[in-house]
């Protein structure tokens, strides 16, 4: 467990050299696409009221039945999906009002939206070995193909608030796809450095450079509260970790962790306890560096914060942990 907070204490500097070229390229090829801000989401009318919840794709949505729960309440506000939680969402009949995305990967992304081209099963396991939409697992091509038919069905009902740092496979598809593309650039680095990243891009394209947290879920959090205003943001399925027996072969870095650190590799993970259920999770450096991202975040957010996951390692100060019907009764009763 020590082990596993130190490489989390390391991963702020290893992430922006990993991904800050990756994705300036990609904004330089995105550039022709962009015709309007996130900003412009603000205001649309996008459900109702001043509350929302975020879906992310934690395995505990899957667990929970998240999002049978949440289309039984028929819940009036608004609905922001990161981007692997599409395909759960449209298979529940929850068409989410945004959907975000951010990741600058060049193939794996677009896979969330249904990739047309893809034909046959990658080389690449990733969706044969992630946790995340368990669906894909199962039958990789069945679920693709079924997903870019759900995907162009409610594409045009779906706005996309995209990341320039996104890969122009995703851009062009969600175009494909009718959805309108509203865009923003991740905060890489400190805007008020005379050198800073970030300032350049803003610079080159004047997109809104926002603190996404280093990740989907957290992104989809920071602008739901901070652009569309939402004043009580629920959230389902932000575990930052990993179910109670999932093997360590099936978790989202375990081939980095094995080159990383070899026959050690377990002792990276670690195990905490969820104070709503009880259950033992655990959680890898760069999920638990997400995690302490977030609290970090939370306490400065204009907004009440409600952990409705029922799961994961995703509680502290400034974040009030309750299921999912207490939230959403507390909504309908304007509490």
């Amino acid at each position: 467990m020590d082990l596993g907070r130190r490489i989390a204490g390391t991963l702020e500097a290893a992430t922006f050299d990993r991904i800050a070229a990756v994705g300036l390229a990609n904004a330089e090829l995105n550039r022709p696409r962009i015709r309007r801000s996130v900003l412009e989401l603000a205001p649309l009318p996008l459900g109702e009221g001043d509350a929302a919840i975020v879906v992310a794709a934690g395995p505990s949505l899957h667990r929970r039945r998240s999002l049978d729960r949440l289309r039984a309440s028929r819940f009036k506000g608004t609905v922001v999906a990161a981007d692997g939680a599409l395909g759960a969402c449209l298979r529940a009949g929850v068409v989410p009002h945004v959907v975000v995305s951010v990741d600058p990967h060049s193939g794996r992304i677009v896979r969330w939206f249904g990739d047309p081209a893809l034909t046959a099963a990658p080389a690449d396991d990733y969706f044969r070995r992630q946790e995340m939409d368990p669906v894909h697992s199962r039958d990789e091509i069945g679920a693709n193909r079924a997903l870019v038919e759900l995907v162009n069905k409610h594409g045009p009902a779906i706005k996309a608030a995209v990341a320039t740092s996104a890969a122009p496979a995703v851009s062009e598809r969600c175009e494909q796809a009718g959805m309108a593309l509203y865009w923003w650039n991740p905060m890489y680095d400190d805007y008020e450095r005379p050198d800073s990243v970030s300032r350049r891009l803003h610079g080159m394209n004047r997109l809104p450079c926002i603190n996404g947290g280093g990740n989907v879920g957290t992104a989809a959090w920071v602008l739901t509260h901070a652009v569309l205003g939402k004043r009580r943001v629920g959230i389902v399925g932000m575990d930052f970790s990993y179910a109670p027996g999932t093997p360590y072969a099936k978790t989202q870095y375990y081939p980095e962790l094995v080159e990383m650190l070899g026959a050690r590799h377990e002792e990276a993970f670690i195990h905490l306890d969820s104070p709503l259920t009880g259950e033992r999770w655990f959680t890898d450096p760069a999920y638990f560096w997400y995690r302490e991202v977030f609290l970090e975040m939370v306490g400065g957010a204009d907004c009440e914060t409600y952990n409705c996951t029922e799961g994961g390692i995703l509680f502290g100060p400034g974040i009030r942990t309750l299921r999912l019907e207490e939230f959403l009764g507390d909504v309908e009763k304007g509490r």
